[in-house]
């Protein structure tokens, strides 16, 4: 009777540490998932602020296009279409910010200047959107802001 107690007491802390090590695969398995997925949120914002340059770009010479340019200019902005509808599929969206104040967990500032009519912090322009993963409030990316500081 003792040795089966023994046998069993064996085979539950076998048990006891499969399990744990199985969690442990589990946790890094998921962590390196949530990395990649992070990492490839990330180039694709890059590559959604490629194409809002280009549409800057087309929007300033629009009027010198010819046919083939016109239709170029078309296929990029169906494309940056394309690549936004796949963010706000995955809950990716862009930053706003109502009260047009910046907060150091949402933007990183670039650049200040005075405004004395402006409250400091208070949101001149955003160089480059921030965007939040809507599902659980994640900042994927900082907004980089100018912002008022005003001396004294």
């Amino acid at each position: 009777m003792r040795s089966e107690k023994e046998f069993l007491k064996q085979k539950f802390i076998e048990f006891q540490l499969k399990i744990a090590e199985l969690n442990r695969c589990l946790r890094e398995t998921r962590d390196s998932f949530q990395e990649r997925e992070a990492n490839l949120m990330l180039e694709l914002l890059t590559l959604l602020d490629a194409f809002e340059n280009i549409d800057e770009t087309i929007e300033a010479k629009q009027d010198d296009f010819d046919k083939s340019a016109r239709m170029l200019s078309k296929n990029i902005r169906s494309i940056q279409r394309k690549l936004k509808r796949l963010l706000q599929a995955h809950d990716v969206a862009p930053m706003r910010f109502t009260d047009n104040m910046a907060r150091i967990d949402y933007c990183k500032v670039v650049d200040t200047r005075t405004a004395p009519e402006s409250k400091d912090e208070t949101i001149l322009s955003v160089v480059k959107n921030g965007y939040i993963d809507k599902r659980d409030g994640t900042v994927l990316r900082k907004a980089e802001v100018i912002t008022v500081l005003n001396d004294g």
